[in-house]
């Protein structure tokens, strides 16, 4: 892994990165903690968006203060002004990038917290699916999936966020190939798949409404954050103006980042 960096606020480097998987060099983005590393977060891109754009969207660059090494990788389908990430093609590379980090940092061996955004997300769920074994958790943004593929090589802790008002991927489900069966539909297939039972549901503040599978903080827990009136968007992230009126309303009652770092963190594995 070649590493080009420069030094950010509160000691935070980040820049870019190359890594060769497979005879092909990829790039992505990294920030890094200014103290020793206790764990890994990939962060992916929504379909026709870039590493980039995925970082100012979520803020997760921020996580490096509390000690996350945070990537942010870009899919190899070059589509308009951005990537898509291709669901055969791209596991290698996003494991590759995974163990190498591990490697690098000499973290816990418990895997990465994967998240993504829309196809991000899908994408992250894919993965998942495929190399539990790498992944300590998944944090789904406007995108969760059930797992591609089981039995799963061991349990994967899942939380999602959804807006009820998300058009581009609804949640009740849609018509599209990728995009049948609805969001709840999703959860429950990673709750099977874990082998967890449904536990609570309850309004966490007025028009958030959380669903939860498995004993907190057990192995397999899956937690399905939905959202009133939000669109197809990071919950506590920026979007502008333009982007707001194609993509629909941010929550601002829910920090989707800072709350998939919490569920990470809460695993044993992640301290």
């Amino acid at each position: 892994m070649r590493r080009q960096a420069s030094p950010g606020s509160l000691g935070i480097r980040f820049g870019q990165r190359t890594i060769d998987v497979a005879g092909t060099t990829r790039r992505f983005l990294l920030a890094e903690p200014p103290g020793e590393p206790v764990g890994v977060v990939l962060s992916l891109h929504g379909s026709r968006s870039t590493a980039w754009r995925q970082r100012l969207l979520s803020g997760m660059d921020r996580l490096a203060a509390d000690g996350a090494v945070v990537a942010f990788p870009e899919g190899a389908q070059r589509r308009g002004r951005g990537y898509v990430w291709d669901p055969e093609h791209d596991v290698a590379f996003l494991a590759g990038l995974v163990e190498s980090l591990l490697q690098t940092y000499a973290v816990a061996p418990a895997g990465v917290v994967i998240t993504g955004m829309s196809g991000g997300a899908r994408m992250a769920c894919h993965l998942a699916s495929l190399r539990s074994d790498l992944v300590l958790a998944v944090g789904a943004v406007a995108g969760l999936r059930a797992p591609s593929r089981t039995p799963l090589a061991r349990p994967v802790p899942v939380i999602a966020f959804h807006g009820k008002a998300d058009h581009l991927n609804p949640y009740a489900g849609g018509g599209r190939a990728d995009w049948r069966e609805s969001v709840e539909e999703a959860a429950v297939g990673w709750a099977v798949a874990n082998g967890v039972r449904p536990q609570s549901e309850d309004d966490v503040t007025p028009g958030v409404r959380r669903i939860a599978y498995g004993l907190p903080g057990s192995p397999g827990e899956v937690v399905l954050l939905t959202i009133d009136g939000a669109g197809h968007t990071w919950p506590g992230g920026r979007l502008g103006l333009l982007g707001t009126l194609f993509l629909g309303r941010t929550s601002r009652a829910v920090d989707a980042t800072a709350a998939i770092w919490r569920f990470a963190r809460d695993r044993s594995a992640v301290r």
